[in-house]
């Protein structure tokens, strides 16, 4: 029903403007030029009739195609923007929450960061005490070392100056001739060191 009524529309309207072109001009010409006008009008109009029909012919049997696929990809476009519009909006709307919680976001973070700080300050005071006793431990152990070194040193050093000593008077005693009274005090010293 729609076909018909736009081939009549379209029908209609090629007519008009036809006659009212050929009317237009037909009260300018001489007789013999509207006869002449008028057969070779016919034939224009005609022609002209015949080319809106198979273009109007066209239209109706081809655009119909053309229009719905148009359409189609239209109401797909929408349908694309509408969902990349609702993710954009979803995306929008976790950014604006996400910016909300921004500032407690940034506190927590700090407050985390000066946490963990201060017990990375503890435990390098520990690690640094730690160190320190077991310096300290080793600085004393070191030194009683050394003190006994130097202990035993001045013993052997006693001992041998000791030695020396009473080898000089040993030898001092022999030359002078007193075996019999030497030989007794050695006695006596080795009856002291068994009591």
């Amino acid at each position: 029903m729609g076909r018909r009524i736009a081939w009549v529309v379209l029908y209609a309207a090629l007519l008009g403007l036809a006659g009212s072109a050929t009317h237009a001009r037909a009260d300018e010409l001489t007789p013999q030029e509207k006869a002449a006008l008028d057969r070779v009008g016919r034939w224009k109009i005609i022609n002209f009739s015949l080319f809106a029909i198979g273009l109007g012919y066209a239209l109706v049997k081809y655009s119909p195609r053309f229009f719905n696929a148009r359409s189609a990809d239209i109401q797909k476009a929408i349908k694309d923007a509408t969902g990349l519009k609702l993710e954009a909006d979803f995306r929008y709307s976790e950014i604006d929450r996400k910016m909300a919680t921004l500032a407690e976001a940034v506190a927590k973070l700090r407050a985390e960061a000066a946490l963990e700080m201060e017990r990375e300050h503890r435990r390098v005071i520990g690690q640094t005490q730690e160190e320190i006793v077991h310096i300290s431990h080793n600085v004393a152990a070191e030194l009683d070392a050394v003190q006994n070194e130097g202990a035993d040193r001045v013993r052997r050093r006693t001992a041998q100056l000791a030695l020396g000593l009473a080898e000089r008077r040993l030898h001092d005693r022999f030359a002078s001739g007193e075996p019999a009274s030497l030989t007794q005090d050695f006695i006596h010293l080795v009856e002291q060191g068994k009591n």
